[in-house]
């Protein structure tokens, strides 16, 4: 996505960073040549009381040495917007110029404000189709508040990322990828799930509740059979898009990130829709320094996605 000022990073070795409001979190990813991924975690609260918690943001990344690394950071939910699209007929240089206009009565922001990415989505089946991009749109001053949060921790920003990339990143070493998985993610304010199939993405679709809500709502059991059906109904609705645009077999497998197993939710996802559901443990996935509770899982899985981004993927 957005490129900060650039760094050099160590051959096969990169490292991830997101900070929401309540949560810093790292890690650092290095591939081997034998295929083995090694990974550091860790994510710690964000300091509520100290005004200067940014300034020793390196210094909190205790144990995970992202010194010679190339840092992927993830720009928080709520400070972009993402939106499917057909790509303009118009030449490539003048594409974003036209997503700029085709958009800008759909941002919560003036356009004029507005800094926009593109990433390319697979050719539809159906003859004559558009075709699809996603466009994301974040504030100018957002982007560079970020960088300046990074350089005062003592960071050479790389890449900025959003969430539902790094999530993508995860899904595509799945085991389930092969054939096409679904990947559903919960985060403290938003979820969002990405149906990928041998390495390339082809949906996302963002979820307006998070873990706060999930866990107000595992009190309420008319709130929880509620919110849980909305995910249902989010789930097959992206299923079927998926089945009627791509030319492949149905998504019969979906994958709950660490964290996203809420009561009942499995149960219903695998009785009303017919899907083999299963839980991701990174522990599995991934050669570790230290093994991760589920609850460290959920608080560094973005960091790690962002940790797994490699220039050579679009996006």
């Amino acid at each position: 996505m957005w490129r900060g000022f650039g760094q050099r990073a160590a051959s096969g070795s990169h490292s991830g960073l997101s900070i929401d409001d309540t949560r810093i979190a790292f890690a650092h990813v290095q591939r081997e040549k034998d295929g083995v991924m090694r990974l550091a975690a860790t994510a710690i609260d964000k300091p509520a009381s100290d005004e200067n918690w940014s300034r020793r943001l390196a210094k909190h990344a205790d144990g995970i040495d992202l010194g010679r690394s190339r840092v992927t950071s993830v720009l928080p939910n709520g400070n972009y917007q993402l939106v499917l699209i057909d790509v303009p007929d118009v030449p490539a240089n003048e594409v974003k110029s036209a997503v700029r206009w085709q958009i800008k009565d759909l941002l919560d922001f003036p356009v004029d404000d507005a800094i926009i990415e593109l990433f390319d989505m697979p050719e539809q089946s159906t003859v004559g189709r558009k075709s699809k991009a996603y466009a994301v749109a974040t504030r100018r001053s957002s982007v560079q508040e970020h960088i300046d949060l990074l350089h005062d921790g003592g960071f050479s920003p790389g890449v900025i990322d959003i969430p539902e990339l790094c999530t993508r990143n995860i899904a595509t070493l799945l085991p389930q990828d092969a054939d096409g998985v679904a990947f559903l993610h919960f985060a403290d304010k938003h979820g969002s799930l990405t149906v990928t199939r041998q390495g390339v993405l082809y949906l996302i679709r963002q979820i307006e509740k998070g873990r706060a809500a999930i866990n107000s709502a595992s009190m309420d059991e008319f709130a929880r059979t509620e919110l849980i059906s909305t995910i249902v109904l989010e789930t097959q609705r992206s299923l079927d898009y998926y089945e009627s645009h791509f030319d492949h077999r149905p998504v019969t497998e979906l994958v709950l990130a660490p964290g996203s197993d809420i009561g009942g939710l499995a149960d219903a996802l695998h009785d009303q829709l017919g899907l083999t559901i299963s839980s991701l443990d990174l522990n599995g996935l991934f050669e570790m320094r230290h093994e991760l509770s589920a609850e460290k899982q959920a608080d560094c899985l973005l960091a790690i996605g962002a940790a797994l981004r490699t220039e050579s993927k679009a996006a």
